[in-house]
């Protein structure tokens, strides 16, 4: 993966659509977020799309049954879900619908993104900065 891609993953605001909207940045901490977390009573979320995987455009029609397929799969492997829009700063790529998975293991969250090929998801740990996990492939 090229150091452009990854910059551009970090030039990224991860909105979540909460009761209290909040938008997580990389190796920041985010208060709203932790409340979030100890609303549910856990420590761990993943933030994480099925949209254009490796980073490719393909169609609105794909995005949309992988993401369905992939809400699926979250609604088995955490205890709550908020959509979300990752927003990147130079506004050079559309937003991509994104999920916000409260109670995922990490394990699971990498599972699932490489499933869905995606290059990288964003892990939350209560107390914690952002952390950009980037996906082998």
């Amino acid at each position: 993966m090229d150091d452009q891609l990854i910059q551009a993953y970090r030039a990224t605001g991860y909105r979540v659509q909460a009761t209290e909207p909040f938008a997580l940045r990389i190796d920041e901490t985010c208060a709203a977020c932790d409340t979030l977390l100890d609303t549910h009573g856990v420590t761990t979320a993943a933030y994480m799309t099925a949209w254009n995987p490796y980073s490719k455009a393909v169609s609105d029609a794909a995005n949309a049954a992988a993401q369905a397929k992939l809400m699926e799969e979250l609604n088995d492997a955490s205890t709550a879900i908020f959509s979300g829009e990752g927003v990147g700063e130079h506004g050079d790529w559309p937003p991509e619908p994104s999920l916000f998975a409260v109670g995922i293991s990490r394990e699971i969250a990498a599972i699932l993104a490489q499933k869905y090929l995606q290059n990288a998801f964003i892990w939350i740990e209560r107390g914690k900065a952002a952390e950009l996990v980037l996906c082998q492939r």
